[in-house]
């Protein structure tokens, strides 16, 4: 089958990117034709779809309110989006669209271009946009839930975008327009249990949804062995929800180097605050690409997830689980359900930076307590979240999609 794969960034970002990717090469391994659709980027992969790409724009960048205004018009109503769009569907004609993240560089809008072309629409939920305006349920450092049963003003009176009310009130009405849009999808998937639960506790029916989580690739040998001094590593953005600032508290006294790696808004907060505890032992490496990250993992005594938002189906976790590493995470969104505790890895009490504390000790203290877990985890990887149990599903997903349009 011919597949359509659609996100609105093509190079390498975030854990959605990393899905986003992973998909169209397990599609392309079992001999399906993929295509793609995105926004024109200077980092982009190569396509042969990217004539067709929308054109550049930059959120964080646009100052006055002409650029506020063309902003806003590109969020809403996607015209751009939807123009290109068509000429791809009229030269490709695939027979189904599977959608990551969409909105704001490409529009929602868009899927009323594939459903007006009978073309069978999957979405896979990363975060919860399409219940809060800010797609965190994250504000000013704590969980925020007032948005539920789309109360979407909230994000107004409250100005969690930027602390902009105007911003604020453009993603509000973003939200209350384009779930019609959303409300067209054949199916969604969630790639943890929690996500779908949260979805609907905040007002969004989920009858369309599958649980399929993400998969990662089993390939690779074991651990470099560990590290001297042993080395507590943690990656991602660094950003407020991820929870970084408990880590380098949680380090002081610890008889270990911390790795933090990753760039974001935080990281001039977090190597001031680390500074200020110079018996932590950070290390800032900034952010490094995939091949450069691997090897510094796997000689990693453990990975520490310590956000404090509900967190999804991170890659983190499964990446380093797949490499014998274990993981101490915070106990929080989809996170309990890849660290089973003293199972698969170590959970704490999210926002408790002594009880983390007390965890890396207790790895630290227990080298072959470390090595069960990982042991363990990588059981629990291989059964529940290996790439063949992930294509299955999804190509299951889209047979089932493609025959019931057919039929309609």
């Amino acid at each position: 089958m011919k597949i359509l794969l659609i996100n609105k960034f093509f190079f390498s970002f975030g854990g959605t990117e990393t899905a986003f990717f992973q998909t169209a090469k397990l599609l392309q391994e079992q001999g399906h034709e993929v295509i793609f659709f995105s926004m024109a980027h200077p980092k982009n992969r190569d396509s042969r779809q990217s004539s067709h790409f929308v054109s550049r724009v930059d959120f964080e960048e646009m100052r006055g309110w002409r650029e506020f205004v063309r902003g806003a018009k590109r969020i809403l109503f996607g015209c751009e989006s939807r123009a290109r769009l068509e000429e791809l569907l009229r030269v490709e004609k695939p027979d189904i669209a599977h959608l990551h993240n969409i909105y704001h560089h490409l529009s929602p809008t868009i899927i009323g271009t594939l459903k007006k072309h009978g073309v069978p629409v999957v979405l896979t939920i990363h975060d919860y946009k399409v219940v809060c305006p800010a797609y965190k349920l994250f504000v000013r450092g704590a969980v925020c839930e007032t948005c539920r049963s789309r109360r979407f003003y909230w994000c107004v009176l409250k100005k969690c975008i930027q602390g902009s009310r105007l911003k604020s009130l453009l993603c509000a009405v973003e939200v209350a327009c384009h779930r019609r849009y959303y409300e067209m999808i054949d199916a969604l998937v969630s790639p943890s249990r929690f996500l779908m639960a949260k979805m609907a506790a905040m007002g969004f029916p989920t009858k369309r949804f599958r649980y399929i989580p993400n998969a990662v690739s089993l390939e690779g040998g074991p651990p470099q062995g560990a590290a001297d001094p042993p080395q507590v590593l943690c990656f991602g953005r660094l950003v407020e929800e991820k929870g970084i600032h408990l880590l380098i508290e949680a380090m002081k006294g610890v008889p270990a180097e911390c790795l933090i790696v990753g760039d974001g808004p935080q990281k001039k907060k977090l190597q001031d605050q680390a500074a200020g505890s110079p018996d932590a032992r950070i290390r800032f490496l900034g952010h490094q690409p995939f091949p450069v990250l691997e090897p510094i993992i796997r000689r990693a005594t453990m990975v520490v997830i310590p956000s404090i938002w509900y967190e999804n189906n991170p890659f983190s976790v499964i990446e380093s689980f797949s490499m014998g590493i274990p993981v101490v995470a915070a106990r929080i969104g989809g996170l309990p359900e890849l660290v089973i505790d003293r199972e698969t890895g170590m959970l704490f009490t999210a926002g408790s930076s002594a009880e983390l504390h007390d965890k890396i000790m207790l790895l630290l203290k227990n080298p072959d307590l470390g090595r069960e877990l990982a042991r363990k985890a990588r059981l629990h990887l291989e059964q529940n979240f290996h790439p063949d149990v992930h294509i299955e599903k999804l190509l299951h997903l889209y047979q089932e999609l493609i025959e019931a349009n057919a039929k309609s």
